[in-house]
């Protein structure tokens, strides 16, 4: 995605030639591969030129790059993850297309989320501040541990719902699947209108000098991020909302996200569901490992290296299954782990 992935220089082609690509690109690997959703990104309608094609594809276990490059007759591929880069031959030259692996689940997320230039880019820096991610798998929340913010528990859905994601962080979701129905997005100015029309909106979240070093690096390079901020700078006739997130001290941002926590839960209690099952399983491997680690059975019983590791699996071993050493270990009082590491210590003693 960007144009730039292909060794051989990708072409630039104008609205009406991109169109025509697009089309015959999209009927291609449609006819080839009628089982999957194929889709190619939209763009907002005045855009003049292009310098890359985005197609979505719909991803399955028999997903396979390469016959989707065939079927294109690719003069380069690139891999890169869930996207493929390949050579287009075309009348100008080469011209590079994206083959975007997407879930099935996810698959209308990622169509809009990836539309209109830095559109899902730009709606994510309010989710963000809530301490949520809007990315093309969905809107998702980075669950931490709470006892180390540091350590990432789990990645949870809270919905796959465009609108109803939209709709969360303060945007008029009708007034969006209207204007991209009817092709009303027809130029930046456009886009950055909607942007703006959530009550969190603060352009201070944009500012690069605002941003951690990595998404200030990636974000300084994106042409129409930058052009963003330079409307910002420019706005007269509008008044932008100015949520107070920078004046808000520690406290107040714990609020914020608190409230926005719990208003997801009321929403989405299949999330909420999820939410509290990773917590319990964080808590149960957290009890496990205190009750269950080398230092502490070396401690009771004295062996060390070799041995040491010898007696760990001789006690989980003992056990007739996993759940068994598991409900033991979660259970026991330290009376009783100390009797379980000394018992196998002396089975292992006597074999």
């Amino acid at each position: 995605m960007g144009g730039n992935a292909l060794k051989a220089e990708s072409v630039r082609l104008p609205a009406a030639r991109y169109r025509e690509v697009e089309h015959e690109a999209v009927a291609i690997l449609q006819r080839n591969f009628p089982q999957r959703r194929i889709e190619a990104i939209i763009a907002y309608a005045d855009k003049a030129d292009f310098g890359d094609l985005d197609i979505l594809i719909e991803a399955g276990d028999d997903y396979d790059a390469a016959q989707f490059s065939t079927a294109l007759q690719a003069t380069e591929i690139v891999l890169n993850g869930d996207v493929t880069s390949i050579g287009l031959a075309v009348a100008e030259g080469v011209f590079q297309l994206d083959l975007i692996r997407t879930e099935s689940g996810s698959f209308d997320f990622a169509s809009r989320y990836f539309g209109y230039n830095d559109f899902g880019n730009l709606i994510g820096r309010i989710a963000h501040k809530f301490g949520a991610k809007f990315g093309h798998l969905g809107l998702l929340y980075p669950l931490r541990a709470p006892d180390d913010k540091g350590h990432l528990i789990a990645e949870l859905c809270i919905t796959t719902d465009f609108s109803e994601a939209l709709k969360l962080l303060g945007y008029d979701a009708l007034l969006y699947e209207n204007m991209r129905v009817n092709g009303q997005f027809r130029n930046l100015q456009d886009i950055f209108r909607y942007v703006v029309s959530s009550p969190y909106v603060n352009r201070e979240i944009y500012l690069l000098d605002n941003r951690n070093h990595k998404a200030r690096i990636r974000d300084a390079k994106r042409t129409t991020y930058n052009a963003f901020l330079l409307w910002l700078d420019e706005q007269k006739e509008i008044t932008l909302p100015a949520y107070p997130w920078a004046e808000a001290g520690t406290a107040a941002r714990d609020a914020q996200k608190e409230n926005f926590l719990e208003t997801t839960f009321m929403l989405f209690p299949d999330f909420r569901l999820a939410y509290v099952q990773a917590l319990q399983k964080y808590a149960r491997k957290k009890r496990l490992k205190q009750q269950f680690n080398g230092e502490l059975a070396a401690e009771i019983t004295g062996l060390s290296g070799k041995r040491l590791g010898e007696l760990m699996a001789q006690v989980r071993h003992s056990f007739a299954d996993e759940a068994s050493f598991e409900n033991f270990f979660l259970e026991a009082d330290s009376d009783a782990v100390k009797a379980r590491f000394l018992k196998e210590a002396a089975v292992l003693t006597s074999s």
